[in-house]
């Protein structure tokens, strides 16, 4: 039976790779990655996305273990993503997250975005602790990247910087308003505290 482009399969994937090193998929298994999930942690993509990625998959009647998780034998598995199912819905409602990803293609809107502050460490620390990677831009001389999130407080901000030796990524109001709140609100979203996150003086 072939793969009808089966979109629930990469974030079927995405779990099963966790699962790798996993000596069982025992209830503490199931805990941990519906924790996983609901925290946004290694898997990212939200718990509605994997919990109708694994309903579907489920119904598919697809083999779950094409790619990965074989180890644990499929009939393991299909009993696996039907417990970890059961216990995503023991944790509704999910919290809403600090902030979530948004496409790199809505830099435009950012055209006339102000700059407000000045992240006080490097880019790539920058991502390991977002846990969200920074895109090319198609502006400058092509080594400029920039990375857009959606706060939880409605709120869209960018971050702005490159790889250079020394850069600090800036970040970007989009939205008119006090530069303070943004600030304010980028710092309690992310936990970056006031000496990390500095405001740019007019």
């Amino acid at each position: 039976m072939s793969d009808p482009a089966s979109g629930w399969r990469p974030q079927l994937n995405a779990i099963l790779y966790t699962l790798t090193y996993a000596p069982s998929l025992d209830a503490a298994t199931v805990r941990a990655t519906a924790d996983n999930i609901v925290g946004r942690g290694s898997l990212r993509a939200g718990p509605q996305t994997y919990h109708d990625a694994l309903t579907a998959a489920l119904a598919s009647g697809e083999q779950l273990t094409r790619d990965l998780g074989g180890e644990h034998g499929e009939a393991g598995v299909r009993d696996f993503v039907t417990r970890l199912l059961h216990r995503l819905d023991e944790l509704r409602p999910w919290p809403e997250p600090a902030y979530e990803r948004q496409p790199i293609d809505q830099w435009p809107t950012f055209d006339h975005g102000r700059p407000v502050a000045r992240v006080g460490q490097s880019l790539m620390n920058v991502q390991d602790r977002l846990r969200e990677r920074f895109e090319k831009l198609p502006i400058g001389d092509g080594s400029l990247l920039g990375l857009i999130l959606r706060l939880n407080t409605g709120e869209t901000v960018a971050l702005l910087g490159s790889y250079e030796k020394g850069n600090r990524p800036t970040l970007l109001q989009r939205e008119p308003g006090d530069p303070r709140a943004t600030i304010d609100a980028f710092r309690a979203a992310t936990g970056l505290d006031e000496n990390a996150v500095v405001p740019l003086t007019d």
